[in-house]
């Protein structure tokens, strides 16, 4: 009877197909996703992507969530070059971990958007990825222990040099995530 078990179970295994993310590696054709399917850290991470990728797609609008796929699909190709490319140890998990850490969790704004002054914070308020953005860099900056005033000041530095590019009419919502996504990796790499 236990052998029964053992042959049944085996069976189930050989025949469903092994899953990344965002792809059936049986499947697999690119050098990128055969080497995300052969390494069990890089399938977990993109495991882990998918998930958050997917999270924030729930909330968006329709705009937003075109808007975030078009922009996911050109990370996916700047991934596809990065991780070919790697030459440092754990790069790829990195290059991942980034991406996850701008995705998830879903956050607010790190400001009241019931008290947005600004035509900037309003911008920002009057947009579910923008929010989530500015929530991801505000956690993000917060979690730095004991910073140093000069981190202090470059934060100070952004916010103006954001509200600057925020406030231009040619900065829409892509080019305000482009802004924030830039500044999340770097609190990321701090």
């Amino acid at each position: 009877m236990l052998a029964k078990f053992y042959l049944v179970l085996s069976l189930i295994i050989l025949t469903n197909p092994i899953m990344a993310a965002s792809f059936n590696c049986d499947k697999a054709e690119t050098d990128t996703e055969h080497l995300i399917c052969d390494d069990s850290v890089l399938n977990e991470a993109d495991d882990k992507l998918g998930k958050a990728y997917t999270q924030l797609r729930e909330v968006l609008s329709k705009e937003e969530t075109e808007l975030l796929k078009q922009e996911q699909h050109n990370w996916l190709k700047k991934r596809d070059l990065e991780l070919i490319n790697c030459s440092e140890l754990d790069c790829e998990v990195q290059f991942y971990e980034i991406r996850i850490k701008q995705l998830a969790p879903v956050e607010m704004a790190g400001f009241d958007c019931k008290k947005a002054a600004t035509e900037v914070e309003k911008k920002i308020c009057a947009s579910r990825l923008l929010k989530h953005a500015d929530g991801r860099m505000a956690t993000l900056y917060n979690s730095v222990k004991k910073p140093e005033p000069k981190f202090v000041q470059d934060q100070r530095d952004w916010i103006a040099t954001r509200n600057t590019k925020l406030s231009q009419p040619d900065c829409d919502t892509s080019c305000a995530w482009q802004i924030y996504q830039e500044r999340i990796e770097y609190l990321i790499r701090y």
